[in-house]
């Protein structure tokens, strides 16, 4: 019996040294279990998730406690009120210092036309636009203000170029300021700046660069037009820059245009001719590729406020007669259009083999029988361009009539240049005689429709 009680307690023994061994093995087990990572569920085997723990981290984040003023570090407050200072104080000698080099670089040229544009700019032409107002009414804000003056970008040295911010629409434009001559036959008053305004607002075509604004102050005009980043027809030719200077665009020869868009031009600057012949004005004596603006690869005639105000053509259209000045004159932008450079007949042969009909069309007009305007139109170079602008269905009715007091205007203007004022010898420079127009009530025949 004490035999099998002694085996017994070994038995024993060697058992619980078993399942010490193996309860040792299970809490090592335990502290490799608390290494792991965090895991999603009850289950320790279960895949960990990415996103969960983005989860509980952002989680965690966003309850945390905001610090109190007092749990700040007293050193690290000192040292954020520092870089504060010091980055507002260099930020503004910063700007002290530009506006020191900004004072320095401008001229002494660009105060006169500051002080020029003050008085030009408190016009009528710088109101709301009606020019009208009572002492009731609070005064109107400016219509436009001066953003720059530009570079000397005409031929003509006598005129000023500005870009200008319309106010009213929010859109920046052109304004050229052209001192006037004893040619002018308008007169500086208000009935005259609206027949002006009538007449330019019967002249929307889609070849026809607008004129919004014009006014006679000073002895000088105003003409406001659209701003056109692309520039004219000639700065196409020349592969130039519009806001350049005149004398350093145009100095190397040109690229002549491919034959269809020279074709679809010239059928363009076409069809703008017969419709100011439609609508009485005068002949256009300052045709030139200088003054055909280029927009969405439509060309469009600019320049239409210098034959009201009688400004002296170009020398090709100077000499020229009036029956004949627009066709030479289309002549001459022809080829510069093929050639890139000015009128040379001698290199008309050169040019056949490229432009074969539209040199047809040169010869025919410099010839001694040249075409008129209409005939121009059965050539089979323009019959064939097809006038995509004229079928819109937002076009404005160009069957607008003009007041009887407007073709008063025009009328004078043409006669003006059909008979230019002779001066007698030794008699000194005096302004021609000026014919007066009488206004008269409700002469509008049609009224103007979009």
């Amino acid at each position: 019996m004490l035999f099998k009680f002694e085996d017994f307690k070994a038995y024993l023994f060697r058992k619980s040294v078993k399942m010490f061994n193996l309860y040792q093995h299970m809490k090592s087990g335990d502290t490799k279990e608390q290494k792991e990572p965090e895991t999603t569920g009850h289950d320790r085997f279960y895949q960990e998730r990415s996103r969960s723990s983005y989860r509980k981290k952002k989680r965690g984040g966003a309850c945390r406690r905001a610090q109190s003023a007092a749990e700040f570090n007293p050193e690290s407050v000192a040292a954020a009120n520092k870089r504060d200072a010091f980055r507002i104080r260099s930020v503004s000698t910063d700007k002290e210092e530009s506006e020191e080099e900004n004072s320095e670089r401008t001229p002494l040229v660009a105060q006169k036309i500051d002080s020029l544009a003050k008085l030009l700019f408190n016009k009528s032409i710088m109101g709301s636009g009606s020019g009208k107002s009572s002492p009731s009414e609070p005064t109107a804000s400016p219509r436009y203000s001066m953003i720059s003056s530009l570079n000397p970008i005409g031929s003509r040295a006598s005129k000023k170029w500005f870009a200008i911010h319309d106010n009213s629409i929010k859109a920046d434009r052109l304004l050229i300021l052209t001192p006037l001559s004893s040619k002018c036959p308008i007169e500086q008053n208000e009935h005259s700046r609206e027949l002006i305004m009538e007449l330019f607002r019967a002249l929307h075509h889609p070849y026809i660069y607008p004129v919004l604004d014009l006014e006679l102050c000073n002895g000088h005009a105003l003409a406001v037009l659209p701003y056109n980043s692309r520039g004219s027809l000639k700065d196409l030719i020349y592969k130039s820059t519009w806001s350049d200077e005149y004398s350093r665009k145009y100095g190397s020869t040109g690229t002549g245009l491919p034959p269809t868009q020279v074709a679809r031009f010239g059928r363009q600057i076409l069809e703008g001719l017969l419709f100011l012949k439609e609508k009485g004005f005068p002949p256009f004596r300052h045709l030139h590729s200088g003054n055909v603006m280029v927009q969405n690869g439509v060309a469009r005639l600019c320049g239409l406020e210098n034959t009201l105000i009688g400004a002296t053509p170009r020398p090709p259209a100077r000499s020229a007669a009036l029956e004949r000045v627009e066709t030479l004159s289309l002549g001459h932008v022809l080829f510069e259009m093929c050639a890139g450079a000015d009128t040379d007949l001698t290199l008309l042969p050169d040019l056949a083999n490229n432009y074969s009909q539209v040199v047809d069309i040169i010869e025919m007009l410099f010839g001694p029988h040249p075409p008129n305007l209409h005939e121009l139109l059965l050539c089979e170079l323009f019959r064939k361009i097809d006038l995509r602008e004229m079928k819109g269905s937002c076009l404005p009715n160009f069957s607008q009539r003009l007041s009887r007091s407007c073709l008063s205007l025009l009328g004078e203007v043409a006669r003006r240049q059909q008979t230019p004022p002779r001066r007698a010898p030794g008699s000194p420079g005096t302004p021609p005689t000026r014919r007066r127009y009488v206004q008269l009530d409700q002469d509008y025949t049609e009224e103007w429709q979009w």
